[in-house]
């Protein structure tokens, strides 16, 4: 049972995540580019939650650091991946990309981990995939091009990368020494969106909207509780072919219901047909 509390957690914060991002942009009127100043917090406020957890069972292997530089090389291209992507192809299509480095983690896990498979999970799994799709949908007036697909190929592997490198570390060190792992993670984000920051723009923190500050703290917190909730994930008696996908949906199912009842977002009818096959999947998942 409290293995499905950390997954609920998971997906909770994963939407918190969106969420927040979803409510800062439409708080910026300004049409000022506030991506730098944003993530670089998201990622302070992040390291400063992993500082307290590291703190309170500290440990030390040289080892692990080496581990914690990988994870930070995955999460640096899954960065850049995502904003270049963006920048130069389809919005819609680059989250699909980004969703879908989850279930390139379940394959991983089914391959290198010998996790179990079953009829159920691979018919979530098939679900979650057509769920996707649907989700986001690209428009005939969507354009892709070379740089697009090295830019997602980047996102793609970066971000299941993180995921891949955490349940690695997780097996080589019997699941000790998660805290230090994510301490030194997050201590190369902020260096690496510290760099991006001061390349670009630099606002200020009293130029950003009014009363907005909060949000990227909130986001941060939220991304380092996923990260929480991932380790304990790792270690229980839940596959990663299933908890990924199921973060994975269950975030963008959030996320969704979260516009439509706050912003009176309008879906379109395919957008309504994935959030359904999504719950369809998350059900078969947990047979």
């Amino acid at each position: 049972m409290i293995d499905y509390l950390f997954l609920l957690g998971a997906i909770c914060c994963s939407a918190f995540l969106s969420i927040t991002a979803t409510v800062f942009n439409k708080m910026n009127k300004t049409g000022k580019n506030f991506s730098g100043l944003y993530n670089l917090i998201v990622t302070l406020s992040s390291f400063a939650v992993w500082t307290v957890v590291y703190l309170k069972d500290a440990s030390f292997s040289p080892l692990v650091l080496l581990y914690s530089f990988v994870f930070g090389i995955f999460y640096v291209s899954a960065f850049i991946g995502l904003f270049k992507a963006m920048g130069c192809g389809s919005a819609s299509l680059t989250s699909f990309i980004k969703q879908l480095s989850l279930i390139l983690v379940a394959l991983w896990g089914l391959v290198f981990w010998n996790n179990p498979i079953s009829v159920t999970v691979s018919v979530g799994l098939a679900l979650v995939l057509v769920s996707l799709w649907f989700c986001f949908k690209p428009s005939r007036a969507d354009k892709t091009s070379v740089k697009w697909f090295i830019f997602s190929a980047v996102l793609l592997i970066g971000n299941a990368g993180c995921s891949i490198v955490q349940k690695y570390q997780q097996i080589r060190f019997n699941g000790e020494h998660g805290g230090l792992l994510m301490f030194g993670a997050t201590a190369s984000s902020v260096l690496f969106c510290l760099i991006l920051y001061l390349r670009g723009d630099r606002p200020k923190i009293s130029d950003m909207p009014r009363f907005s500050l909060p949000l990227p703290i909130i986001a941060g917190i939220s991304s380092a509780m996923l990260n929480v909730f991932v380790l304990r994930l790792i270690a229980s008696h839940l596959s990663e072919s299933v908890f990924f996908p199921v973060i994975g949906v269950g975030g963008i199912t959030l996320t969704t219901l979260f516009s439509v009842g706050v912003y009176k977002e309008r879906l379109t009818a395919s957008k309504w047909i994935g959030l359904a096959i999504g719950i369809v999947a998350i059900v078969f998942l947990n047979i």
